[in-house]
């Protein structure tokens, strides 16, 4: 598997082109559509797909931290541009990132169509869709109808209306699941890295896409309950026994290990130390005893203490997961200068986990009175928690690329209930989402147990409350997959942590701007893709219509 894994991301890595000239990024289309596939097989191809998908996906939930940033999971304590959504003003090329892709992908649909492989055609309209659904969940209109028709000559795609494409959309997830049901053909486990040869799991993985769709959607949808009550009768993600749509990591190279790991940033990791749980997260996970703190944040390292007897104490720490820390209590001692010079900003103290304050000023080493920054070089805090020593391994049990798991799915179902889309317990699909987050870091069923039974984890009587209870444990399930965190906030508005720290003079992004070649290379469509925002405004505060 290590081998394979190793000549598959060496095969996708050729696979994907940038270019910035006017016409040789559009021609170079039909010339890597005729070449890119022709000699590989439909395992092959699957494995390539998922391999490259799940980490493109990863990357933008944990490897960078602008959406991170922006759904205050992360906080950076050097370079903390993010920390106040600065990477929204820039021109982000995740839209030509996810058509290198979809290049593959269409020529994979047609050479399995040729080849008679429903199943194989189903699975990578699946992943289609998933990638139009990401450009234009972040972009607005994006090219959809007319897009990879290189081959017949159309250089510059038009731009579809969102609405439009959410239509075409749902409908190829039709045809996907029709497609993955009536196939024949075998589905080689050893090839298929996300759900090892199981068909089930890829019509439900294909389904649950089309529900996470449609909640996007629901707002701007006249017959929401009724399409979300058909989808949530199909089969989902949603038994103990499923599997979530991620691939584990192998561990061996940069391209197959987390990206926090030797292989990665290297370890020790001044990118690492850059990142810290945002103050947010930390509070939050504390204000419930959530047994998840322990497994995602390093205990502080010389945490703030009011107890002047213990200043100077030691204590060590073993987490869920066997890694060791050491801390040292210190007490807040005004009469030393220093440390009251930084009394205002001790936020923290008799805490062994502490978030940096959201936020924060970029450069701003001062987090919760943290005084003796000299000791600390440029990125060192110690006042503040670092993420776990878990996040620093090339490969982890609990380490996954990601793109879908279950317990969102719970959650989506939990939200779709109270709104009356569809019938059932709000609190049983709530619960059960809470349930297969923990079971996904390892939590313990006594643990789970004893989370859940708690009064603070119940839901309100009112349909406000219980929608923001859903929204909060949604959040907090959603950690490292960030790019739907953002979504769900930008679309709930809940939890509502959008004034929290320094945030209050700070308006949360509704979208990327269109990559800086489109005005260059495809001036009309971009025109009429402009056109249709709220403002006319091609910047990251005009509403898609999504939001209209």
């Amino acid at each position: 598997m290590k081998s394979y894994l190793t000549k598959t991301l060496a095969i996708i890595l050729l696979i994907g082109v940038v270019s910035c000239s006017k016409d040789d990024l559009r021609q170079y289309d039909a010339l890597q559509q005729k070449n890119a596939v022709e000699n590989l097989n439909d395992p092959y191809l699957l494995s390539s797909i998922i391999t490259k998908t799940t980490l493109f996906y990863q990357n933008i939930g944990w490897g960078t931290t602008m959406l991170p940033g922006a759904a205050q999971y992360t906080e950076r304590n050097y370079q903390g541009g993010d920390n106040t959504y600065q990477g929204f003003k820039g021109l982000p090329v995740d839209m030509y990132t996810a058509m290198d892709m979809l290049k593959f992908i269409d020529a994979s649909i047609k050479l399995a169509d040729a080849r008679g492989s429903k199943t194989h055609v189903g699975i990578f309209t699946t992943f289609r869709v998933l990638l139009f659904s990401y450009m234009t969940d972040f972009y607005g209109d994006v090219y959809y109808s007319q897009a990879l028709k290189g081959r017949e000559g159309i250089l510059y795609p038009v731009y579809d209306k969102q609405a439009d494409i959410y239509t075409g959309l749902l409908t190829e997830l039709d045809g996907a699941s029709a497609n993955i049901s009536g196939g024949t053909e075998t589905i080689n486990a050893t090839y298929d890295l996300m759900f090892a040869g199981d068909k089930g799991q890829w019509l439900k993985f294909c389904n649950s896409l089309r529900l996470r769709l449609l909640m996007h959607e629901s707002a701007k949808l006249p017959d929401a309950g009724t399409k979300i009550a058909a989808t949530a009768a199909l089969k989902i993600l949603s038994e103990d026994a499923d599997m979530n749509a991620s691939i584990a990591y192998v561990g061996t190279s940069a391209t197959n290990s987390w990206i926090g790991g030797s292989n990665g940033w290297g370890v020790p990791s001044d990118e690492f130390n850059k990142r810290r749980p945002s103050k947010t997260l930390v509070d939050m996970l504390l204000s419930y005893n959530d047994p998840r703190a322990a497994v995602w944040f390093a205990p502080v390292e010389k945490p703030w203490t009011s107890d002047m007897a213990k200043n100077g104490v030691s204590f060590d720490t073993t987490d869920p997961n066997g890694y060791k820390y050491s801390s040292t209590w210190e007490f807040i001692d005004l009469s030393n200068p220093d440390i009251a010079s930084q009394a205002v900003n001790i936020l923290d103290k008799d805490k062994v986990y502490v978030g940096f304050v959201a936020g924060m000023p970029g450069d701003w080493k001062n987090g919760n009175g943290h005084y003796d920054t000299d000791k600390g070089g440029v990125v060192g805090n110690f006042k503040v928690s670092k993420y776990s020593k878990l996040f620093q391994e090339n490969a982890h049990s609990l380490l996954r690329a990601q793109i879908m798991n279950k317990d969102e799915i719970q959650f989506d179902l939990a939200e779709a209930a109270v709104k009356g889309f569809i019938t059932g317990s709000a609190d049983t699909y709530y619960r059960t989402g809470i349930r297969y987050s923990m079971k996904r870091w390892g939590v313990s069923d006594a643990a789970i147990t004893t989370y859940l039974a708690q009064a603070s984890i119940a839901l309100p009587g009112d349909n406000p409350g219980k929608l923001a209870k859903i929204a909060e444990q949604k959040w907090i399930a959603l950690f490292s997959v960030a790019s739907e965190a953002y979504l769900d906030l930008r679309r709930t508005k809940l939890p509502n942590i959008f004034n929290n720290g320094y945030l209050a003079n700070y308006p949360f992004p509704l979208r990327y701007r269109y990559p800086g070649n489109e005005p260059g290379q495809n001036v009309d469509a971009y025109n009429k893709g402009v056109a249709t925002l709220v403002p006319a405004v091609d910047d990251q505060f005009s509403k898609i219509w999504l939001l209209q």
